[in-house]
């Protein structure tokens, strides 16, 4: 258990979902930009369950050197 939490990086302790609670004097679109303006590269997405409580929920996505799109699209224009 030791291993995993030494292995994570702080984006990954940052990713969770959660209820938020709208009736603490913050609405949800508030909510969710100050998110993006704090942390850019954060995914914030926002839901709503079946009895109409909003559900946010907050990813990062692994940054890689080159993008493999472009890559493979480059390589099917070379055949």
């Amino acid at each position: 258990m030791e291993v995993l939490s030494a292995t994570d990086t702080p984006e990954r302790q940052l990713e969770k979902e959660y209820y938020f609670d709208e009736g603490l004097g913050q609405s949800l679109q508030d909510h969710t930009a100050e998110l993006k303006k704090q942390f850019p590269q954060m995914k914030v997405e926002a839901r709503r369950d079946r009895d109409g409580f909003a559900i946010v929920k907050t990813t990062f996505a692994p940054e890689y050197k080159y993008d493999l799109s472009v890559l493979e699209k480059d390589f099917k224009e070379e055949e």
